[in-house]
């Protein structure tokens, strides 16, 4: 074989090697064109040996299939580098596999490109020496457009992504070293040594090198049962192979009697040496490359079997973080996370407890970004040359660099970024490896489940405890912390205290159950923020709120509440389309050891300080047998029953305005108020709302009085510009009385009349129980005046008439609950039809 036959024996141990390591691993297009890039290799090296071994059938033999491994490689690194790069290119590969095949047949017979070489023998040695010209630029020249175009898709992908660069490098470096080599073996001073085969050995180390960091190499690929096969028979081989002789010349001398059984002592002694080699290759891996990954193992199947059992965010996190510390060479870690979408990413945990917790990721931070589209850690000092981070502020890199980030990590729940793992080395202390990103990888997915779990726990934990529309204690649990709180209090003081909302039922009828909603929300927010960390608050029941106060005395408590009550009775004085009703509560206060000695004691005294409240003209404030009227400007009416009857003459005086404007809008009016509150009454309104139903009908077209006469009595079909100035009647009727405050209760039914359950009306374009009661009972009565009225562009509808349209469109334009109440009311004699001069509405409907 000569003196540098062993080169090519070791160049061929390493490709077959790494060859049979990549048969474990999973098959991708990296990995099938690395092992193309292997094949290619080996067939060159391969044959190199046996040629210089002048192996059956001849080293001619041999060369060609060398020559094909070189010719194959450009092919290989071609395709492996435009996998590495995920780029797509179909023709121009297969046209160079054409090409070169072609070449390759015709070269075979003649040698016209390249001959093979020469055997010479002297002095008992053999050499090979190759005779070139300038024929043999052919196969260089169609290897180098092939190799041209490889390196310019390296540049286009390194263009792209900066990132992929290093990892280029030793690939580059190594088709270099393979062309020099190639090169260099027509030289005198190189004949007879093997320098193709030398720097195809140096580029299988830096192949190596290439995968290690492209972290396609993982030591447990050393311990797959096909590498160990593979080895056992190979090392089996090449022993007995040199081997063989001295063996037959031992039994011939010491055991001839074995030699009538040599073959079938050779076989038995080649199959035990064969499970030797498996047994001891075994032994090596467990203790050398895969006794750390076995520990790593352990300590993740022990942190899942932690953190499974546990719903607690916090000792999740303390998991997390000590599996790392004793699975890595890592210095400080921390962890931080969002709150809800969108929100920055704070940091909350962290390995020691004084390290600076007080940066945050923004949402649209560089880091942030790659990790919600990547399941790979980021390796930071990879990360510092992407356009990516020239994009950060500098602020962002000197809180990174601060506390010495080198690797970061995401925690997701289902796709999304709910947190990132952040960890520092110092300089020079050993780099986390690929089988570390991998546990990395995995730890941060086992976490990702048990946050997700915890979150679960802590939102179903929360819904329990808490009242789904305001965000307060619910009852059931506020009655928990009141028989704990009252325990822990017994030798100080708790105050406890009830608000409850006034005429709550009238609001709702007035402006609709979603505006009733946001009432409650408003009120409970103003106790959320007045009562804070001081004490609990607690939605008692629907229009119900109670306040806990442990340490406070009877006076701070009142002090406290009479704060929240101004509070709630300023929270409607805002600019609005059409001004709300001011809110007021009843509230009452009682106090625990004074007033009460238990805890259904001291709830019974708050109830009772609320009664008094509310039957003594409501909007006020009780303290157990105390009474403390609110300031708020406001009067209380003590003739309740009639509160609104003052208002009476304004009212007059608007629709005397609109009688001189328009007759028939008066009598309308008039007529859909008797509707209206036949209506309301039928349907158990009490007679609050009642009359001011009753005033909303008289109102309800006083906008009128601002369009022209023309439009009001036109006898033909109104144009699509008339119809728009009558639809502005709504508007105009707000605009007037808006401007006196003391009849703004009738606004929410004026502006609604025309509005239609299905929400095709007008102006808002709302429907269904949006509408306001007041609203819906006047769109009936409104309607049917309007149908049973003669006018001077149409005739009267009968009764029959009327009650079957408003029965057709029950759920479209009416409500259908109130339409058949209307109707079961013309039925029964309780609403009679209206007569006089004009029942009927204009052409606004």
């Amino acid at each position: 074989m000569g003196t540098y036959g062993y080169i090519s024996i070791i160049a061929m141990f390493c490709y077959g090697f790494m060859l049979l390591t990549f048969l474990a691993a999973k098959k991708d297009k990296l990995v099938n064109s690395f092992m193309i890039m292997l094949l290619g290799l080996m067939f060159w090296t391969g044959g190199s040996v046996f040629m210089r071994s002048l192996m059956w059938p001849g080293y001619i033999f041999w060369y060609h299939v060398s020559l094909l491994g070189i010719l194959l490689l450009p092919y290989a690194y071609y395709l492996y580098i435009n996998a590495l790069g995920g780029i797509r290119e179909r023709w121009i590969g297969k046209f160079y596999i054409l090409i070169m095949l072609v070449c390759f047949l015709i070269n075979i017979p003649s040698g016209i490109f390249l001959k093979y070489p020469a055997l010479i023998e002297a002095d008992g040695k053999r050499s090979f020496v190759y005779a070139m010209d300038f024929k043999v630029t052919v196969f260089f020249l169609v290897a180098g457009v092939l190799i041209i175009h490889t390196f310019s898709n390296v540049l286009k992908v390194c263009r792209k992504n900066p990132r992929i660069k290093r990892q280029y490098e030793p690939l580059v470096i190594g088709v270099v070293l393979l062309f020099l080599g190639n090169l260099l073996i027509g030289l005198p001073v190189f004949n007879g040594f093997p320098i193709d085969i030398l720097c195809g050995l140096l580029n299988a180390f830096l192949l190596l090198y290439a995968l290690i960091r492209r972290k396609l190499f993982r030591l447990q690929m050393l311990a797959s049962e096909g590498l160990c096969y593979g080895v056992g028979i190979l090392l089996s081989c090449v022993l007995f192979f040199y081997l063989s002789p001295y063996l037959q010349e031992i039994i011939q001398k010491y055991i001839p009697a074995v030699l009538d059984y040599y073959p079938l002592f050779f076989a038995v002694l080649f199959l035990a040496t064969y499970l030797g080699f498996i047994f001891l290759w075994k032994i090596l891996v467990n203790n050398v490359f895969v006794k750390e990954e076995l520990h790593q193992a352990e300590e993740l199947k022990a942190f899942s079997s932690t953190v499974s059992r546990t719903l607690r965010l916090q000792e999740i996190m303390d998991e997390t973080i000590r599996v790392i510390k004793r699975t890595m060479p890592v210095d400080n870690i921390y962890i931080c996370m969002q709150e809800y979408p969108e929100a920055p990413y704070r940091g909350l945990y962290s390995d020691r407890p004084l390290n600076d917790l007080s940066f945050s990721l923004d949402d649209e931070n560089p880091i942030i970004l790659w990790l919600k589209k990547n399941e790979e850690p980021l390796i930071y000092k990879d990360f510092r040359y992407s356009v990516e981070y020239k994009s950060m502020w500098e602020s962002e890199k000197y809180d990174l660099e601060k506390i010495g980030v080198q690797y970061c990590v995401g925690l997701k729940d289902d796709g999304q970024l709910i947190g990132v793992i952040l960890i520092a080395s110092r300089k020079g202390k050993k780099n986390i490896g690929y089988n570390e990103q991998q546990l990395l990888s995995s730890i941060t997915s086992v976490a990702s489940i048990a946050i997700k779990n915890a979150r679960l726990y802590e939102q179903a934990y929360i819904e329990a405890r808490t009242d789904e529309l305001t965000g307060l204690l619910n009852r059931k649990y506020f009655y928990e912390v009141l028989n704990q709180e009252f325990e822990k209090n017994m030798e100080s003081s708790i105050a406890l205290a009830i608000l409850n909302v006034d005429d709550f039922k009238l609001y709702n009828q007035l402006y609709g159950v979603r505006e009733g909603d946001k009432c409650l929300k408003r009120i409970a927010d103003i106790i959320r923020s007045s009562v804070g960390e001081n004490g609990y608050t607690a939605r008692y029941s629907g229009k119900e709120f109670a306040i806990l106060l442990p340490g406070y005395d009877i006076f701070s408590a009142r002090n406290l509440i009479q704060n929240i009550c101004e509070q709630i009775f300023n929270m409607n004085r805002q600019e609005r389309n059409f001004k709300l009703k001011s809110v007021t509560v009843s509230a009452g206060i009682s106090a625990a050891p004074y007033a009460a000695r238990s805890v259904k004691e001291l709830l019974e005294n708050v109830d009772l300080a609320v009664y008094h409240v509310k039957h003594g003209g409501k909007n006020g404030i009780q303290i157990f047998d105390t009474v403390f009227q609110n300031s708020q400007g406001t009067d209380i009416q003590t003739d309740h029953t009639h509160i609104y009857k003052e208002y009476e003459s304004t009212i007059y005086a608007l629709t005397a305005a609109i009688d001189a404007k328009d007759h028939y809008t008066f009598s309308h009016s008039n007529n859909v108020a008797y509707y209206a509150t036949k209506l309301a009454r039928y349907l158990g309104m009490n007679e609050d709302m009642v009359e001011i139903i009753r005033q909303a009908a008289l109102l309800h077209d006083i906008g009128k009085i601002g369009i022209p006469e023309n439009i009001l009595n036109k006898e033909g079909k109104l144009t699509s510009e008339e119809y728009e100035t009558i639809k502005g009647h709504v508007e105009a009727s707000i605009d007037i009385i808006r401007h006196l405050p003391s009849l703004d209760y009738v606004i929410p039914a004026v502006i609604g009349h025309h509005e239609r359950y299905d929400g095709k009306g007008y102006p808002r374009r709302i429907a269904g129980e949006d509408i306001p009661a007041t609203a819906r009972i006047l769109c009936i009565a409104d309607s049917f005046d309007a149908m049973t009225s003669k006018r001077c562009y149409k005739k009267a509808f009968t009764v029959d008439m009327a009650k079957k349209i408003l029965l057709d469109c029950a759920g479209t334009q009416f409500d259908p609950e109130m339409a058949r109440a209307f109707i079961k009311c013309l039925d029964t004699g309780r609403i009679k039809l209206v007569h006089g001069e004009f029942s009927g509405e204009t052409n606004a409907g």
